[in-house]
């Protein structure tokens, strides 16, 4: 697989997860206005839509949450299948790199570094 392909793929993927994520995330500024028509009606009290956003929202966050730590992981699983690596990986094995240059010039100095 071409690096092209592979990262219009993750793009793709990453979109479609995060549009996902993003109908999950609700407001409770939203979830209380449509609410007030129940409450208008006479359907719901307003004590019982207040009770019922704060639930909404609060289960809206949790399955948010949710999505993002599933987006999260297959995005890595794509990452390690297609053999790149990520930021992550890259900055510890620079500091592992860095850490032996260091050892390496102080057992043989060298007047050039």
């Amino acid at each position: 697989m071409g690096v092209v392909f592979i990262t219009t793929m993750i793009d793709f993927v990453k979109k479609g997860m995060l549009a996902g994520v993003g109908l999950a995330v609700v407001t409770k500024e939203k979830v209380i206005d449509s609410l007030d028509e129940l409450v208008e009606a006479g359907r719901l009290s307003k004590v019982d839509a207040m009770a019922a956003a704060d639930k909404i929202v609060d289960e809206a966050s949790k399955t948010s949450q949710g999505a993002k730590q599933e987006a999260s992981h297959f995005l890595n699983d794509l990452l390690k299948k297609a053999k790149l690596v990520t930021r992550d990986e890259y900055a510890a094995l620079e500091r592992r790199v860095v850490e032996l240059e260091g050892r390496l010039h102080k057992e043989f100095p060298n007047e050039d570094t």
